[in-house]
């Protein structure tokens, strides 16, 4: 074989290879990805985490306003909220952290989520009349894609908000009815950026302004809550309820920076007392309209939606909350733990639970700790 040969044949090895790289390349990077997801949210208790986030008919505390108000009238003590301050991470942090090279870093989290939220609340009051709820918080959602030519789903945002609310019962106070709002203003972002994305680039070399920046979105938005409890005769020791919510009604759309939507949400609970021992058994099915489109195309429910929790508290304190607590659940797949804390007003929450992110109940599991600190009176 002569030379000329060899070169054309190498040439035309190189031409192959060449084209093969390009479609493999579109191919990876444009192939079909099963999404993961999970519900959006303004705020979640850590005291319902870990209890499975059923927390629809349960609700009892300075969080209930992001669950149902009509459970203010469920409140039978003034709670007042300093200050509290809590965080949220999942495992897949420490492995980032671990990392030196970035793309070592994002080949090895392929797959996987990152997530973390930091939750700040202050000067929040309830009664069994009206209360209102001051926040600012952050959140971190980052998704890793394809381990070969990898890209990022991102979710970031800071967001400072007031939530209020009022309820009166009927009936002979067997029916409460809650009316609430939210007004919220979040900057950040919520968009897909692949790694060679100029914005990324741009990000590394210190530019003034990058399409990175761009993207980023601060805009306010405000929703009305609505929610129903209705109490059952006692039975047994028992005091059960059904509760119906109406939460973010016509959704808060913050753009760029994300969306919540409505949800329609059902819950049963009952409260009872043993041997000094106060128990709350509760069960929510979340999101009756599927607004946040967790149910797979052709099903009517999804094992997701579910939330069970039970929670056990001994020696109830001037504020309503326990001396100690200890809960445990199932967020639909999956189960929570999590306990309590009260030292007369300096409270210690703390949860372990898991979320799910994949397209289907079972199929992606993201395990998460939350703890939180606070002075309520």
């Amino acid at each position: 074989m002569n030379s000329q040969h060899f070169d054309l044949i190498r040439a035309t090895i190189f031409r192959v290879f060449r084209r093969v790289s390009v479609l493999l390349y579109f191919w990876v990077l444009f192939a079909p990805q099963l999404q993961a997801a999970e519900p959006a949210f303004i705020r979640e208790s850590i005291r319902a985490r870990g209890m499975g986030n059923a927390f629809t008919a349960a609700a009892n505390d300075e969080m209930l306003l992001f669950y149902n108000p009509a459970a203010l009238r469920s409140v039978y003590y003034n709670i007042y909220q300093i200050a509290g301050f809590n965080t949220t991470y999942n495992e897949n942090i420490t492995n980032l952290g671990n990392s030196s090279s970035g793309f070592s870093t994002l080949g090895s989290l392929a797959g996987k989520n990152i997530h973390n939220e930091i939750d700040i609340g202050f000067l929040s009051h309830v009664n069994s009349r009206f209360g209102w709820s001051l926040f600012t918080n952050s959140f971190v959602d980052l998704k890793v894609r394809n381990p070969i030519i990898p890209y990022l789903e991102t979710k970031a945002y800071a967001q400072t908000g007031i939530a209020g609310g009022m309820a009166w019962s009927f009936l002979d106070f067997q029916l409460d009815l809650g009316l609430g709002v939210k007004l919220v203003q979040r900057s950040g972002i919520d968009t897909k950026l692949h790694i060679f994305d100029e914005a990324i680039i741009e990000f590394t070399e210190d530019q003034k302004t990058t399409k990175l920046q761009k993207k980023f979105v601060s805009k306010a938005a405000f929703a009305p809550d609505a929610g129903l409890i209705y109490h059952f005769d006692s039975y047994h020791n028992m005091e059960p309820k059904v509760a119906f919510s109406l939460q973010n009604i016509g959704s808060l759309d913050f753009e760029g920076a994300g969306k919540v939507p409505m949800t329609m949400n059902i819950g049963v609970s009952t409260e009872s007392e043993f041997n000094g021992i106060d128990m709350i058994l509760a069960a929510d099915y979340r999101d009756l309209a599927d607004s946040q489109k967790m149910i797979s195309e052709g099903n009517i429910m999804s094992e997701r939606n579910i939330k069970i929790g039970v929670e056990f508290g001994w020696q109830k304190l001037f504020n309503g909350h326990h001396l100690i607590s200890f809960r445990a659940g199932r967020n639909g797949p999956y189960n929570s733990v999590g306990w309590s804390l009260n030292l007369f007003g300096f409270k210690v929450d703390f949860a372990k639970y898991s979320e799910e992110i994949g397209g289907y109940a079972g199929e992606l599991e993201d395990k998460r700790t939350s703890l939180q600190v606070s002075l309520i009176f």
